[in-house]
């Protein structure tokens, strides 16, 4: 997540193609306490839960509470696109309930797509995010887990909540960096930067499970 100062997005008014694109990868702003400063963070995916509202995900610590509004970055004199449905602090994800009015939903952004689920992503394969902030990069999971793993590819301030893909499968999000133990910070900065941090990510399915758990918005996600 990284913090704008901007004269604030307007109520503005929707689209008459159906308002912003919007997919796994786009950039969102989400209201703050702060009336002159926005979040900035990436869509995970956009998709349908079980009750066909149109909803997307994000990363936990991008929406500072419920019910915050969330823009479009490319787009934020449009208007509010939805608002922050829920968020789980100690899983970091959060679920936008997406007015279909004033969005217009892809599965493609840049190069990724998100098709479909995958399964969780596993030690030592190369998986792909796409991120506001340093684009579309590549790189090796280092170590798994049941909910998160940790991997190389790149990250940044404003990356969080990006889709981590392989091929066109989501498996996971991004949540942070991890400083290596002994060394500076080493921040990635894009996609001719080899060398820095790896990140942690959520495994996907991790988070799809406890947002059924709940049964809150979102729950019985499927993406478009």
């Amino acid at each position: 997540m990284t913090m704008l100062a901007l004269a604030g997005p307007g109520a503005g008014a929707a689209h008459a193609d159906g308002g912003p694109v919007v997919g796994g990868g786009s950039g969102i702003a989400l209201q703050t306490s702060n009336p002159r400063m926005v979040a900035l963070c990436t869509m995970t995916a956009v998709g349908y839960d079980r009750e066909n509202r149109l909803v997307g995900i994000t990363a936990g610590h991008c929406a500072e509470d419920a019910g915050v509004a969330v823009w479009a970055e490319a787009d934020p004199h449009a208007g509010p696109i939805g608002f922050a449905a829920v968020k789980d602090v100690d899983h970091d994800w959060a679920v936008i309930e997406l007015d279909p009015a004033r969005v217009t939903p892809v599965r493609q952004v840049g190069p990724s797509v998100v098709a479909a689920v995958g399964a969780p992503a596993q030690a030592m394969e190369t998986v792909c995010k796409n991120g506001r902030t340093t684009g579309f990069t590549c790189g090796v999971v280092w170590d798994a887990y049941p909910d998160e793993f940790l991997s190389q590819v790149c990250a940044n301030h404003g990356d969080s909540g990006g889709p981590v893909l392989r091929g066109d499968q989501l498996v996971g999000m991004i949540n942070a960096g991890v400083g290596l133990p002994g060394s500076s910070e080493l921040p990635c900065t894009g996609p001719g930067n080899p060398f820095h941090d790896p990140d942690v990510s959520n495994q996907i399915t991790a988070v799809l499970a406890e947002i059924d758990r709940l049964g809150v918005v979102g729950a019985g996600f499927r993406p478009l």
